[in-house]
C-alpha cells in the first residue's frame, strides 16, 4: 500500500515540476502533457482503491475464518457424560415417548424396524446385535467394517414379523424402534411400545421419527448406550446439515420459488403420496410443494395412494421423484408421460437407495442426506454446498468410510 501511495505522489511532483517549467514550454504542450499526467493519476488511484478493498476484504475473510475456526474448536472441547449406571449395572432414561425404561448400562441392541441402524451404525456400532432387515454385501460397503458380519434376525415392519424364537436365542439386552411420538400419535406409540416388550420381555425404547428431531435422535442414542460424547458429536454434524436445507428452503420461498413434485411409487408410477402423508416427510421437509393438493386424501398410514396418469398431466409437476427404476424408465420414455413439464425439463430423478432408502420406507436416518439430495435439486440456486462433496463427507464422518467415485455414482443409479 505505501508503494502505491508513494507511485501517486511521484506522478503529483512531475506536475508540479512541469508547471515550473511553464516558461520553457507553449501553454498547449505543458497542458496535454498535464492532461496526461492526470489521467494516470486517477488511473493510480482507481488502483489504489482497489487494492485497498482487496485488502480489506482478505482482512475480514480471515477474521471470519478465524472464528468459525474458534467456534468449531469450542465446539469439539464440549465433553458430555454418560449416564452413571446404579450399583447393579441398570440405567433409567426416559425416552422420546415419555416412557421410563431401565436395562442395563451399555446394552446389546436390537432395532425391530431398520430405522434406528444407521444411527447405531455411526454411534454404537459393536453393540447392534443383528439387521432387521437383509443388507447387499453392496449396500454393507456403505456402513462400518465392524457391522459387515451381522446376521439378519429379522423385525417387525410393515408386512414383516419377526421370528420370536430368533430373537431370544440373540437375547439383546434392548429393542429400539422408531415410532411416531407426536401428540396426535402418542398413545398408540406408547401402546406398541409396552406391548412389544411384554411380548419378548426385553425393554423397549421408543425413538421419534420427525425429521426435525434427526439431532436429537443421534444426541438420544449416544447418551442412553454409553457413547454420550460421539452422540453429542453426530447431533451437532446432523443438525447444521439439516440448517443448510433449512437455509435453502427459506431463501427459495422468500424468492417466491417454491416448485411443485410429484412422488412416483411402485413400478408404475402411479401411486403416490397425499399431502401430510409421513411417507413425504423428506419433501414436507424441503417445504415443496405437493402438486396433487386437495385432490386425494390419504386412506391409511401406509400412504400408496393410487392415480391416473391423466391427473398427474393435469398437475403438471416440475419435478417428479421416483421410488422404483422400472417406474423412471417408464415416466422418461413414455409418450404418455412426454407433455408434464418436469419430463420436458429432465427434472426426473431416482430415489438413492443405497445404503438404505434416503427418503423413505424405511424412515431411517438417511433421509437427512434425501433432504440434502432433494434441496440441491429443487433449489438449485440457493443451496451453499456440494452435494458430492457434503455427501462424501457424511459417509466419512458418520462410517469412518471412505467412498470411491465407484461408490458415489452408484447411489444415484441404484
Amino acid at each position: 500500500m505505501k508503494l502505491m501511495k508513494k507511485a501517486v505522489a511521484a506522478v503529483l511532483a512531475l506536475a508540479l515540476c512541469l508547471c515550473m517549467m511553464a516558461g520553457c514550454s507553449s501553454s498547449a504542450d505543458i497542458s496535454s502533457q498535464l492532461d496526461a499526467i492526470a489521467d494516470q493519476a486517477d488511473a493510480l488511484q482507481d488502483t489504489l482503491d482497489a487494492y485497498i478493498a482487496q485488502t480489506e476484504a482478505a482482512a475480514e475473510a480471515e477474521a471470519e475464518a478465524a472464528a468459525e475456526a474458534e467456534e468449531a474448536e469450542e465446539e469439539a472441547a464440549v465433553t458430555v457424560e454418560d449416564l452413571e449406571p446404579d450399583e447393579d449395572g441398570y440405567i433409567t432414561i426416559v425416552d422420546m415417548a415419555g416412557r421410563e425404561v431401565t436395562f442395563k448400562a451399555n446394552p446389546t441392541i436390537w432395532n425391530s424396524s431398520p430405522t434406528a441402524e444407521g444411527w447405531l451404525c455411526a454411534i454404537v456400532p459393536e453393540q447392534i446385535i443383528g439387521w432387521a432387515a437383509e443388507f447387499t454385501e453392496e449396500a454393507l460397503a456403505y456402513y462400518p467394517d465392524s457391522v459387515s458380519d451381522l446376521e439378519t434376525i429379522g423385525g417387525n415392519y410393515g408386512t414383516s414379523t419377526a421370528n420370536e424364537e430368533n430373537i431370544l436365542v440373540v437375547s439383546p439386552d434392548v429393542i429400539i424402534n422408531t415410532y411416531d411420538c407426536s401428540e396426535e400419535g402418542l398413545a398408540s406409540t406408547i401402546a406398541s411400545a409396552d406391548e412389544m416388550a411384554e411380548e419378548y420381555g426385553i425393554p423397549v425404547i421408543c425413538l421419534g421419527r420427525d425429521i426435525a428431531d434427526s439431532a436429537e435422535c443421534a444426541a438420544n442414542i449416544g447418551l442412553w448406550f454409553g457413547n454420550a460424547q460421539r452422540g453429542y458429536e453426530v447431533s451437532v454434524y446432523i443438525q447444521s446439515l439439516l440448517d443448510m436445507v433449512t437455509e435453502a428452503a427459506d431463501a427459495a420461498a422468500a424468492a417466491g420459488d417454491v416448485p411443485t413434485f410429484y412422488y412416483a411409487e411402485q413400478a408404475t408410477g402411479l401411486f403416490t403420496e397425499a399431502v401430510g402423508s409421513r411417507h413425504a416427510a423428506v419433501f414436507e421437509f424441503c417445504g415443496l410443494t405437493n402438486c396433487v393438493g386437495d385432490d386425494i386424501s390419504m386412506t391409511s398410514t401406509g400412504g400408496l395412494e393410487e392415480v391416473t396418469l391423466e391427473q398427474v398431466v393435469q398437475w403438471d409437476p416440475e419435478y417428479i421423484f421416483v421410488s422404483l427404476v422400472p417406474a423412471y424408465q417408464e415416466i422418461t420414455t413414455s409418450d404418455a408421460w412426454s407433455g408434464i413439464t418436469a419430463v420436458q425439463n429432465g427434472n426426473v430423478y431416482s430415489i438413492p437407495l443405497l445404503p438404505q432408502n434416503w427418503f423413505d420406507r424405511s424412515p431411517n436416518s438417511l433421509r437427512v442426506l434425501g433432504c440434502l439430495y432433494c434441496a440441491a435439486i429443487c433449489y438449485a440456486d440457493y443451496v451453499s454446498y456440494g452435494l458430492t462433496e457434503v455427501v462424501s463427507d457424511y459417509f466419512s464422518f458418520m462410517y469412518g468410510v471412505e467412498l470411491t467415485d465407484a461408490q458415489l455414482e452408484a447411489i444415484y443409479c441404484a
